[in-house]
């Protein structure tokens, strides 16, 4: 996947939809937490993503109130973050991304079922073993969530061999 790659995907408006973030990132579509990408450019990131009104994670998160659980704005603003680098960085065999610090991050308000969350995503620093990254979550211009995070870049045949020897021990 290349810059090229990325670029055919978005609509007439430059915005990336939820099919094409699939076809993005590694996920299945129950593990999406960036439904489109409305900006895109090599250092900077803005993705939203609606946070459904009802769903067994946000229905479980609290029982007695529902908001979506921090740890998956955190996540939210990675998926954000690995687009960017996929559109900034050509790797020469297929490549995951993948968190390996968080720091500082801090959830200032909770995010409600049916707000949209929209991640704002900076690169601070790359180079060909992983980058840094800040950013920020907001619904409605309020901030939600702010973290600077740290994501490596592994092989994907090293990674399900990686994966592989846990399994079997």
């Amino acid at each position: 996947m290349d810059r090229d790659f990325i670029d055919e995907l978005r609509d007439s408006q430059g915005v990336l939809d939820k099919a094409s973030v699939g076809a993005i990132l590694p996920y299945g579509d129950a593990f999406l937490f960036v439904e489109s990408v409305s900006y895109l450019t090599d250092s900077d990131v803005i993705a939203q993503y609606k946070i459904p009104v009802s769903s067994k994670l946000i229905n479980a998160h609290f029982k007695h109130v529902s908001m979506m659980p921090g740890v998956l704005m955190g996540e939210a603003l990675a998926q954000a973050g690995i687009v960017l680098i996929h559109y900034r960085s050509e790797f020469e065999e297929p490549t995951d991304v993948v968190a390996s610090t968080v720091s500082q991050m801090r959830f200032k308000t909770p995010a409600l079922p049916g707000d949209t969350l929209e991640a704002h995503v900076t690169i601070k620093a790359i180079n060909r073993l992983g980058a840094r990254l800040t950013g920020n979550s907001y619904v409605n211009g309020r901030e939600v969530l702010s973290a600077t995070f740290d994501l490596t870049f592994v092989k994907r045949k090293n990674l399900i061999e990686h994966v592989s020897k846990y399994r079997e021990s």
